[in-house]
């Protein structure tokens, strides 16, 4: 197989892990953004886990904002809190991961072209000579121009950033109440030392994310902090849904991060899986260009790695996103009653839920 280059629509994380492992591996790679700043404006939240970091190889440390050891889960009038005894997640500035990553892609010798929108007739010009990969988001251009399978489940979200100093700077807060944000939550995240961030995500089509966030900072909890001064506001849509397909390798097209909807149905984010699905299609380039490998191998691997997961992530979405409120009250005083949650701060994981599972059935033999 002679060699090809790359061509890779979209300049975020995903986008941007995946022109370093190319560009390294020797691969002519550019990367193409309509933005003249990639990532800019932030539109969405950066919670990560500290174990899912490790697996992108990205020097992220210079954008930690905020370290976290837990959550404060609120369902309607009942809470459950889950508490850690060593730090699980960093809050991280998502622009500065953004150029974090593009300044490792470009130190490898990959090329890139910012303010640069590709249209659907660039995108067959490209073709001819490079593999195309789709990293331009939920409402991906490459995924529409070679009619891969849609995405038909998104959340829309809202989220202010406030200047306001949080007595509790180690634990985020959810809210989960299908009157208030049909489908998905609310979230008050301690950003850093002196800022706190206020979300919510509704499921489209279902209501209005704004109006959603309305009535949100409504609530008792939360009104201090909507009160302060406001310092960021943002709306977008993710993804909560894996695309059906996301490689054409008779086109030799791939789809990578939101653009192939791999994120966690159960909270929208898609650092962690995107940036693993970066990884994976990186591998399979470089030994598909060596003749070692079909492009079609990526698809198989990363759902072999993750696809579990994001079955098990979709059946807890799908189980809370029905349930009435009551309902959501009776399950968290059961959590606290059996010490579910103390189970949970000792041995959850944020991403992997098939771990939690494993460890709650092999708990019992390990203490015999």
């Amino acid at each position: 197989m002679p060699n090809k280059s790359v061509a890779i629509i979209g300049a975020g994380t995903a986008g941007l892990i995946l022109a370093k492992r190319l560009a390294k591996a020797g691969i002519d790679t550019t990367i193409y953004d309509q933005k003249g700043r990639p990532g800019f404006p932030v539109r969405a939240s950066g919670i990560l886990s500290i174990t899912g970091l490790s697996t992108l190889g990205i020097e992220y440390e210079d954008a930690i904002t905020n370290t976290l050891h837990g959550a404060v889960l609120n369902f309607g009038k009942k809470s459950v809190r889950i508490r850690a005894k060593k730090p699980i997640a960093h809050i991280l500035d998502r622009l500065k991961l953004n150029e974090i990553c593009m300044k490792e892609a470009v130190s490898a010798g990959a090329k890139v072209r910012t303010n640069t929108r590709i249209e659907p007739e660039k995108l067959d010009d490209l073709a001819a000579n490079n593999i195309i990969v789709g990293a331009d988001g939920a409402v991906s251009i490459v995924a529409s121009h070679f009619k891969f399978p849609p995405i038909t489940r998104h959340v829309l979200t809202y989220r202010t950033e406030h200047a306001y100093a949080r007595e509790e700077q180690d634990m985020v807060e959810l809210f989960f109440d299908n009157n208030m944000a049909k489908g998905f939550f609310g979230w008050l995240s301690p950003n850093s030392s002196d800022v706190t961030e206020l979300g919510i995500g509704v499921l489209s089509g279902k209501d209005n994310s704004k109006a959603c966030f309305g009535r949100f900072i409504e609530k008792p909890e939360i009104k201090g902090v909507a009160a302060a001064r406001i310092l960021d506001s943002g709306a977008s849509m993710i993804p909560t849904e894996l695309r059906k397909r996301f490689v054409h390798e008779k086109d030799e097209v791939l789809l990578v991060g939101d653009a192939a909807g791999q994120v966690k149905p159960t909270t929208g984010g898609g650092i962690i899986f995107g940036g693993n699905g970066a990884v994976v299609a990186a591998n399979t380039i470089i030994n598909y260009t060596k003749g070692n490998a079909r492009l079609r191998d990526y698809e198989k691997k990363w759902r072999s790695e993750f696809g579990k997961e994001v079955r098990m992530h979709n059946i807890i979405y799908s189980l809370y996103s029905k349930m009435n409120t009551k309902g959501m009250e009776i399950i968290a005083s059961a959590m606290n009653k059996t010490r579910f949650n103390e189970f949970l701060s000792e041995y959850g994981d944020m991403d992997r839920p098939s771990i939690i599972l494993r460890r709650l059935f092999l708990r019992p033999f390990s203490r015999s």
